[in-house]
């Protein structure tokens, strides 16, 4: 990964005029550019097993999986940590979903939540983070392309 090349926040071009054109070439902009992620994740393909095998290690010794997210990203990793018991049988707090803002940002927007470098460390310190546990942050991020 080049996060030197990442930008978390921008305008898409070829979304740019999205609110002009018809309904279906509305739906044909939206379909092209889903149709850029199978693309994107192939190319990082050995960085999301490495990170598979280096989570299984650590939950397989009585870790956890801590997701940390802002905004829609944070509401994302909560949602899926609280699927993971029903769905795959793992024993409940052993995904654990953390949004910037804490439980009121789940439904509302909380700006500037994310630069709390104190509210990050006060969330992990009350989950009791500890040396086995594994943290995946998760953004809507873009690499630049150059």
């Amino acid at each position: 990964m080049q996060f030197e090349k990442m930008i978390t926040e921008g305008s898409n071009t070829a979304s740019a005029e999205i609110d002009r054109v018809s309904t279906l070439e509305m739906c044909r902009i939206i379909n092209d550019e889903d149709k850029t992620v199978p693309l994107a994740v192939e190319r990082v393909l050995p960085d999301i097993a490495a990170a598979i095998d280096v989570i299984h290690a650590q939950v397989s010794g009585g870790g956890r999986l801590i997701y940390l997210g802002a905004g829609t990203s944070g509401r994302l990793g909560i949602l899926d940590a609280s699927e993971c018991p029903p769905t795959y049988g793992v024993k409940p707090g052993l995904v654990v979903g953390l949004i910037a803002g804490g439980e009121y940002a789940i439904k509302h927007a909380v700006e500037g939540a994310e630069d709390s470098r104190e509210g990050g460390v006060n969330d992990l310190k009350n989950i009791n983070l500890t040396a086995q546990d594994v943290v995946v942050g998760i953004a809507a991020v873009v690499v630049r392309r150059m």
